[in-house]
């Protein structure tokens, strides 16, 4: 019985994730809740934008994973309760680029501006942000928003190769061609042997 049980959990966590990524949130509530995935249902909530009722179910479970504690964080950033609230490096890391990219996928404009008019805090955890939050852009065709970002990381650290990457990327999108070469050298120069700007270097 118990194993029938645990097989059912999985299936409707399944169906849950994927009705979250075809956009639909009420259909996902309903297979995270037949799988008692609190943390699940308050994820669709956020993404819906409906940060009160998120806040409210992870209070009963922040603290059981990173996951939780990170989203119930992110939360009370974006409502301006941030005292006391310290994300992690690893939290940070670990679910801010992919939460952006589902924010833009549900096109929560207001939520993405409200959480990049916090990266000054943000950084104070992890200065890779300006990196993380210019792919996110970038990939949804904010190039010359994106500009600004990756600027910003180069500034802080000039040595990373995959900030030089990304803001070839930028340039490439852009048609700047010779700059986007220029930054793929350079991602080179900082890290010989970087395959993504080898192989970007041969086949522009």
């Amino acid at each position: 019985m118990e194993n029938n049980f645990l097989g059912a959990e999985k299936e409707y966590n399944t169906k849950a994730k994927t009705a979250m990524q075809n956009i639909e949130p009420e259909k996902a509530i309903v297979y995270f809740n037949k799988a008692e995935n609190l943390f699940g249902c308050a994820y669709v909530k956020f993404l819906t934008g409906e940060l009160d009722e998120a806040k409210i179910i992870l209070t009963l479970i922040k603290g059981s994973s990173p996951a939780a504690n990170w989203l119930f964080n992110i939360i009370n950033i974006i409502l301006d309760d941030d005292t006391n609230i310290i994300p992690t490096y690893f939290q940070i890391r670990n679910y801010y680029e992919q939460d952006l990219e589902m924010l833009f996928k549900y096109h929560q404009t207001e939520i993405i501006e409200k959480i990049i008019k916090k990266i000054t805090y943000l950084e104070k955890f992890n200065r890779e942000i300006y990196k993380y939050t210019a792919r996110v852009l970038l990939n949804n065709n904010q190039t010359d928003t994106a500009k600004k970002f990756i600027e910003a990381s180069l500034n802080i650290s000039y040595n990373d190769p995959e900030t030089h990457y990304i803001y070839g990327m930028i340039y490439e999108k852009k048609n700047e061609i010779e700059k986007a070469k220029a930054e793929y050298k350079k991602t080179l120069e900082v890290s010989a042997g970087y395959k993504p700007a080898e192989i970007k270097l041969r086949d522009l």
